[in-house]
């Protein structure tokens, strides 16, 4: 299935506030709000929409650092150390990289020692061979600009 203008409106609106009305919606994109309400439950049925995700200035909570640790390993235990990882503390995302490292981490805290002290649980899973991290100074996210429409086939 395809994205059109319509789903893509929909989408942009729901990235900015997750919690947006669909009669608000409806008036952007000039439906009705069941019109709208359908599109919303046919893009969750396509995965588009997985869920909502609230991202909040994490600095109000107390974790004023940011860091991404590039990982590199050992060859063969790469399933067993990507599980041991996900188990960290701290852990925001955690991804398979293609470039200088083989796995990315992004990880918070609260202050540089604890951004040391997730380095070094890091740095001693079986495995790994190298790390390298990233600190974050002033982190802005945003999906404002990335166009929401689907490749159409040619």
């Amino acid at each position: 299935m395809e994205i059109d203008e319509i789903d893509a409106k929909i989408l942009r609106e729901l990235t900015k506030d997750a919690r947006t009305r669909l009669k608000d919606i409806a008036k952007i994109c000039g439906l009705s709000s069941n019109a709208i309400f359908k599109r919303v439950k046919r893009l969750k049925v396509m995965g588009v929409i997985t869920g909502t995700i609230l991202f909040s200035d994490l600095a109000l909570s107390g974790y004023e650092y940011t860091a991404t640790v590039g990982i590199n390993l050992k060859g063969g235990q790469e399933r067993e150390i990507v599980q041991s990882i996900r188990k960290i503390g701290n852990l925001v995302a955690l991804s398979h990289t293609v470039g200088e490292y083989d796995i990315c981490a992004f990880i918070v805290a609260k202050s540089m020692a604890q951004i040391d002290y997730l380095k070094q649980i890091i740095r001693r899973q079986p495995g790994i061979e190298r790390i390298a991290v990233s600190l974050w100074i002033t982190p802005h996210f945003s999906l404002e600009n990335i166009d929401m429409q689907t490749k159409r086939a040619e």
